[in-house]
């Protein structure tokens, strides 16, 4: 081949060569725009189920939904908290555990029985935090009538939903945290859970939430 014709096979080539690299750049900008999206929607989901919680606290007989099409209400607010007493997460906790409202915030589990508590959440949004819980942390919860109840994580396993029952007692005063695992899967969906139990501290006195400055 002469000189000649390698440059037109060249000058052919460049234009494919764009256009692939413009579909990469666009896959690639997709992936990262889904990620961004879903990350934006969850944070945006949390202030909007704050107001309405708080609400709630204000008329706990009241269904009071986050935006006028939720199919699911603020049930409880739950938070991580420091060896120093300090907030390392705050979270408001749906009612449900269907996969549209996990989407906008952790879900409390219907039917368990007795104190039990079991609260779900996606892995890669609000309950990411779970890989960093140790034994001894703390949690509260804090519930409609609002008066916060102290918890001291217990237990950390990692669970087949196949085969058992995630080991949650539905008759123990306990609160269960349960996600995905493990948290670096590609995909989500499948069978291993990873669940943290938090048993109660009665030490610390119940404490009821103030309203003074809460801006609407």
């Amino acid at each position: 081949m002469n000189r000649k014709s390698e440059r037109n096979a060249s000058a052919l080539s460049h234009p494919g060569r764009l256009v692939i690299s413009a579909i990469l750049l666009l896959v690639l900008l997709y992936q990262w725009g889904s990620a961004l999206g879903i990350e934006a929607k969850a944070h945006l989901a949390q202030i909007l189920i704050e107001r309405a919680w708080q609400q709630k606290l204000e008329a706990p007989d009241v269904a009071v939904r986050p935006w006028p099409w939720a199919d699911s209400e603020p049930a409880g607010r739950l938070q991580w908290l420091d060896g120093e007493g300090r907030v390392r997460k705050d979270l408001f906790v749906l009612s449900g555990t269907h996969g549209e409202a996990l989407a906008f915030g952790p879900g409390l589990m219907a039917g368990v029985v007795a104190g039990a508590r079991v609260v779900g959440g996606h892995r890669d949004t609000h309950f990411a935090f779970l890989r960093d819980l140790r034994d001894g942390d703390q949690l509260r919860w804090q519930s409609e009538s609002g008066r916060w109840q102290h918890y001291v994580i217990s237990k950390r396993s990692i669970a087949d939903a196949r085969n058992n029952h995630l080991w949650i007692d539905p008759s123990a005063n306990a609160i269960w945290l349960v996600t995905c695992y493990p948290f670096e899967a590609l995909q989500a969906g499948g069978p291993l859970r990873y669940v943290v139990r938090a048993d109660p501290l009665p030490a610390y006195p119940v404490e009821r939430a103030s309203l003074a400055g809460v801006q609407w």
